[in-house]
């Protein structure tokens, strides 16, 4: 991502932002395709999978390491099994049928977009291209946009089976880059974990992090605490 600071992982990021802060992070500089993560960024969809990963290990009576929960933060599904079957002494695949059966349970009862992603979402859109990043597999991907009311926004979707390797690797980012016709370096990611901030940054992109609530920011060029900040919008309304 060339010579431009990062804020790190200790930085403790204003309520709000300014305009000012925007152009101390990027300069001039304007994305040509931006590209979101989607669980726990745009939709609430990460409390129904950690619902669903409760119901799961307590079911099993899996002991899980504190380790253990900060690598289930942003991971596949099919991590996240074979962490638990290796916690609890089950065989992997049954460990994923049954996470498979607990989320969906959870997301039946519906999915709720995240404070302000609509209309970052939309005002983005207007400008430039528009992917969404996802560990999820595409099916469930198109699934949850739809019901988010999202789903018309983004041209391009890249999940954990479209690439050969799912976040933290840098694959789904680059792909989702290429598909959109630019460059790493002129294309902008939001994500709000560790495991995705790192496969933005390792493909090449810039980066705004924003972390649930109580979570440390990863290294990004910018960290903001919420998509509602009304200097996004603003910077946003400059590209």
């Amino acid at each position: 991502m060339g010579a431009h600071r990062m804020n790190t992982p200790h930085d403790s990021s204003p309520e709000t932002r300014t305009l000012q802060d925007f152009t101390s992070a990027f300069g001039t500089w304007t994305p040509q395709a931006v590209v979101f993560d989607c669980d726990g960024l745009l939709l609430d969809t990460e409390s129904s999978w950690y619902r669903a990963q409760d119901v799961v290990v307590e079911e099993l009576d899996a002991q899980l390491t504190a380790e253990d929960d900060e690598h289930l933060h942003g991971s596949t599904i099919e991590t996240a099994a074979r962490i638990i079957a290796e916690r609890s002494g089950t065989a992997e695949p049954q460990v994923l049928a049954r996470l498979h059966e607990a989320f969906d349970k959870e997301l039946s009862a519906g999915i709720e977009t995240m404070p302000g992603a609509a209309a970052l979402v939309k005002a983005v859109a207007a400008k430039v291209p528009v992917g969404c990043a996802s560990n999820s597999w595409l099916e469930a991907l198109e699934g949850k946009l739809t019901t988010g009311g999202l789903r018309e926004h983004f041209t391009v979707l890249e999940a954990s089976d479209t690439v050969e390797n799912p976040k933290p690797a840098p694959d789904m980012y680059a792909a989702a880059a290429k598909a959109l016709g630019a460059a790493p370096q002129h294309t902008l990611a939001f994500e709000d974990s560790g495991t995705g901030a790192r496969a933005a940054r390792d493909a090449g992109l810039r980066l705004i992090a924003v972390p649930a609530p109580g979570m440390a920011a990863p290294p990004a060029d910018l960290a903001l605490t919420s998509l509602e900040d009304p200097a996004l919008l603003e910077w946003i309304a400059t590209w």
